[in-house]
Parts: structure tokens; C-alpha cells; sequence
């Protein structure tokens, strides 16, 4: 497919790969100064904005004065910021799609690309995914440009490059790489783009779609990429040597390399004292830790060695068993089974609905469970408490679900050497995952990246980035 030194030609060539697609217009246009060279502008009603599509467009062919060429055009007859002469109809034809209009004039083979984009769009407010208390209130949204445009704010720099890319066989689907030159490393960039140009699927829908196709490890249980619908966080990754995506159509961006300290960092950790910031950070991690140990702890201990608890808990314990007609194994899997259900259900439904539903899951139905004698009552309080604190890191929540299940198996069949096991097989395997070539447990260990991995010192102290990311590892002095 291209064009032709023929208007006709051209212009069916337009309406026949738009053929059955009544949102594609074609309006003709008439240059009292040249009457004799034919224009006409093509566009899908369903995506210009009609104001700037009349006005900078229609009306300037119109009425100006300029050379009948689309060189003569761009340069004195259309009063819009952004035009390019673009000579390969196929991309033409998925701008027009996009939003943009389309210029053909006399036999020229080539056309105009004008942005016209007007899509309807919802205003950036607060994500409720990731809620900060003290930081920015604003949020990326399903517009790609209003979303740079977020980010733009923040780093005002002509170091931060953005790369437009598309990927997806038949949706086209529009992208943007941010990173900021003279920070990130050029071969982690190289990189992405390879990866990016490997995708070789229809349709993209989402940016949590492109984050599976593009991770390193597809099969670990470990995301090793990072997603955020805050553009504060996404500007600091981006100062930091990470790269950031964007899709267009997604409020959700990506950024990488993505490491195993990042999933115990919040937003709010920047915004207060350090002092304040480490108290949730260690509770998040023990919470992890807690969530995915403490049943198969419990199984272990009750099942081998009782002689662990203290003697007034043991009596406890057997006394609240009495009666039980389950196994401990078998209580502990129906209650998460349970469990799972309500948080599932709560989760789907509207916010009013699926608070109601979760206090009636775990207060009514947990008394009557332990009050008819069909499960004990510390086994409840070990459910509920693991469940809970399988919560307060949303990153891992999907690690947490299969590691504790594994746990609880092993726990019940092996003891606490089983529960030693466990924690060794999830430590090799974290030390196996990478993302972007970088190992997944990078800067646990390092002075660089032992600023601001469990732990987050004060910023004075903060004074270099982690030398795998960056080529400049200083930020401050």
C-alpha cells in the first residue's frame, strides 16, 4: 500500500479501509485562492475534538493564503502545533484512528498528520490502589498524553526522554518509554526495547497486560515488575536510572528493574521522618514473614513438638480441640478456603456491600463455627491473623497465597524442618528471579542500596543511587 501522484486514487484508497465505519468522514475543502486543487480532511468523528478540528483545520485551508502543497500547507495554512508530511498511508491510516486528521491535497503522494485528538477522559484523581495520606492527591488516568503530562510537572528536564513506540499486530496500540538520559544505564533501555519489539500479540489492553509479557521470570510467583498509578512515584523511580512505560488506554504504569526491597516501600515512607517511615516498613515485612510462616508454625508445633508451648498454652490449645471432628490440617485449609471466598467476594462488590459482607464472614460466621464445635477457636485467630497480615504488602499478595500454602503442607508432614525447608527454597528461588538481567535481591546487601531498602535513612545521608541502575550515581553531595 501507498500513495499515488493521483487525489482520487488516493482518497478511495482511504474510504475503502474504512469501508463499513460510519465514525470515518471525509470533508472537502475549497482554497478561494487556488479553486482548482482539491482538498479534502479525514478523520473519525468518534475521536477529534470538533472545536480545534474546525477552527485550526477547516477553517485555516479555508481562508489562508499558501503554496497548494502539503509543504506549503504546514508551513502557512493550518494554525496547529503539531503537523508532520507523512508518506506511508498504513501509518496514516492508524493515526486516523488515533484521533488525528488526515490532509490530502491535489496529487501530492504523501498527506498531513494533524493532532485533533479530543477522547473523552476522567479527571486524575487520587488512586484508590495506592492511597497516600500525606503525598500527592493525583492520579494517572486512560490518556496517555495527560499522563506525561503528570510526569512532566514533576521533572522538568530536558534529559527526560519520551520514546513513542507501538505494539500489538492489529490494535496498534500506542506506548511511551520515559527514562532521564545521563542517569539510566543505555543498555537497560536497549534492552526494553528488544523485549517490547518481541511482543508479537493482537491486542494490548491494559499495562498489567504488557507487564506478563515483558517480565523476566513468567513463572515465578514474584512480580519483577514494577506498576504504580501514582506519577510522584513514577518520578522518582525515573531519578533514580529506572524506566518508566506508559500505555496509552491504561491508568497504570510500569517501571523497571523492579527489586524484592521495593514491595515493602509505600508512598507515605517519603513524606514523614525516617523514624516513622521504618516502624511500617518492618511491620510490613514481619508481616509477610507472618503470613506465609504462622499456620504451618502452628501445625508444625501442635503435630511435633508440643513441648514447645508453654504449658497453660498447650492446655488451651487441646481444650478447644476437644470435640473438633476435623483434623488441624483440615481446619486450617477450610477456614483459608473460607477466607479467600469472603475477601474474593468483598473485593468484587460495591464498598458499603463489601464491608457488610466481610464483618458478617468474619464475626458471625467465625462465632458460630467455633461455637458449634466445627473448628477450634486459636485456629480461627491463627487464619484470621495470617490473612490479615497477607494483606498489608498488596504486591505480594499472590506469593503469599501459594508460599503459605506450601508452609502449611509441609509444616503438617515435616515439622519445622519442613518449615526450614520452606524458607530456604523461597530464599533460592528470590536469589534466582531478575528483572532486566538484575538479580531480584540486589542492594540487600550493598552500602548504596542499604539506604533505602527495609530500612530508609535520613536524605542527608541518601547520597547515591544504586551503580546497576545509573551511570550517575551521585545525587546528592
Amino acid at each position: 500500500m501507498e500513495f499515488k501522484p493521483d487525489f482520487e486514487q488516493n482518497l478511495q484508497m482511504f474510504r475503502a479501509a474504512f469501508a463499513r465505519d460510519d465514525t470515518f468522514k471525509v470533508k472537502r475543502i475549497r482554497n478561494p485562492y487556488h479553486p482548482e486543487v482539491p482538498i479534502a480532511a479525514l478523520l473519525s468523528s468518534a475521536m477529534v475534538n470538533s472545536d480545534v478540528t474546525d477552527r485550526d483545520v477547516i477553517l485555516s485551508l479555508e481562508t489562508h493564503c499558501y503554496e497548494p502543497t502539503p509543504a506549503g500547507a504546514v508551513a502557512g495554512g493550518i494554525g496547529n502545533h503539531s503537523v508532520t508530511v507523512e508518506r506511508d498511508p498504513e501509518k496514516a491510516m492508524i493515526q486516523i484512528g488515533a484521533g488525528d486528521c488526515i490532509i490530502l491535497i491535489g496529487d501530492a503522494a504523501c498527506c498531513i498528520i494533524i493532532d485533533t485528538k479530543g477522547i473523552p477522559q476522567r479527571s486524575a484523581n487520587l488512586p484508590e490502589t495506592e492511597i497516600s495520606l500525606l503525598g500527592p492527591q493525583d492520579g494517572f488516568i486512560e490518556n496517555i498524553m495527560a499522563n506525561l503530562a503528570l510526569l512532566k510537572k514533576r521533572i522538568a528536564t530536558p534529559n527526560l526522554k519520551s520514546e513513542f513506540v507501538t505494539a500489538g499486530r492489529r490494535s496498534n496500540n500506542r506506548l511511551v518509554i520515559c527514562y532521564l538520559e545521563g542517569v539510566v544505564r543505555p543498555e537497560l533501555v536497549a534492552e526494553l526495547k528488544k523485549r517490547i519489539d518481541r511482543i508479537d500479540i493482537d491486542f494490548i489492553p491494559d499495562g498489567n497486560v504488557l507487564a506478563e509479557l515483558m517480565r523476566d521470570c513468567p513463572h515465578s510467583i514474584f512480580r519483577t515488575v514494577g506498576k504504580t498509578s501514582r506519577p510522584d512515584v513514577l518520578a522518582s523511580k525515573i531519578m533514580e536510572g529506572r524506566i518508566g512505560v506508559i500505555l496509552d488506554g491504561s491508568p497504570v504504569a510500569l517501571t523497571l528493574p523492579y527489586i524484592f526491597a521495593e514491595v515493602f516501600q509505600s508512598p507515605d515512607d517519603y513524606y514523614q521522618s525516617y523514624l516513622y517511615a521504618n516502624i511500617g516498613r518492618v511491620l510490613r515485612f514481619a508481616g509477610f514473614l507472618i503470613a506465609v510462616f504462622l499456620p504451618g508454625f502452628y501445625l508444625a508445633v501442635v503435630n511435633f513438638n508440643p513441648g514447645v508451648l508453654p504449658a497453660h498454652w498447650l492446655y488451651t490449645v487441646l481444650a478447644s480441640s476437644e470435640g473438633v471432628p476435623i483434623q488441624t490440617l483440615t481446619e486450617i485449609l477450610l477456614l483459608f478456603f473460607a477466607f479467600e471466598i469472603l475477601r474474593e467476594t468483598g473485593s468484587r462488590m460495591p464498598t458499603g456491600l463489601g464491608l457488610a459482607l466481610n464483618i458478617v464472614g468474619a464475626v458471625i460466621l467465625g462465632d458460630a463455627a467455633v461455637s458449634s464445635n466445627i473448628v477450634s477457636a486459636p485456629i480461627v485467630i491463627i487464619v484470621a491473623f495470617s490473612g490479615v497480615t497477607g494483606l498489608m504488602v498488596k504486591d505480594l499478595k499472590g506469593a503469599v497465597f501459594y508460599l503459605r500454602l506450601i508452609a502449611i503442607f509441609t509444616g503438617a508432614v515435616f515439622g519445622l524442618p519442613g518449615l526450614a525447608l520452606t524458607g530456604v527454597g523461597m530464599l533460592l528461588h528470590l536469589a534466582s528471579v531478575h528483572s532486566m538481567g538484575i538479580p531480584y535481591l540486589y542492594t540487600m546487601g550493598r552500602k548504596s542500596g542499604s539506604q533505602d531498602t527495609i530500612f530508609r535513612t535520613p536524605y542527608w545521608r541518601m547520597r547515591r543511587r544504586q551503580f546497576r541502575f545509573s551511570m550517575n550515581e551521585r545525587r546528592q553531595k
